[in-house]
């Protein structure tokens, strides 16, 4: 293996990590403000992810920042995919 090619592995799952992270957070906080809002909303959001855009659409000025960590962590993980991680 090449050390550019080790570079950008390294960058590739670094990228990865981070994205989960920042999604997984993302979707953490929208669950969280869906529960103070109403717990039945708290619960179909986590039972439910997808739900956690309608959540999003009908709240949106409490809940914009969460969407947009969610959606920061979504890209890292797609550019993490572009740049071929986690094969090689």
């Amino acid at each position: 293996m090449n050390p550019v090619s080790s570079v950008v592995h390294v960058l590739g799952w670094t990228l990865l990590i981070s994205g989960w992270l920042l999604a997984f957070l993302g979707s953490l906080w929208i669950i969280i403000l869906g529960w103070q809002r109403n717990i039945l909303w708290g619960v179909i959001c986590f039972l439910a992810p997808v739900i956690q855009l309608v959540y999003v659409a009908a709240h949106w000025k409490e809940s914009k920042e969460a969407f947009f960590l969610l959606v920061s962590g979504l890209v890292l993980v797609i550019l993490a995919a572009f740049m071929g991680v986690p094969g090689r």
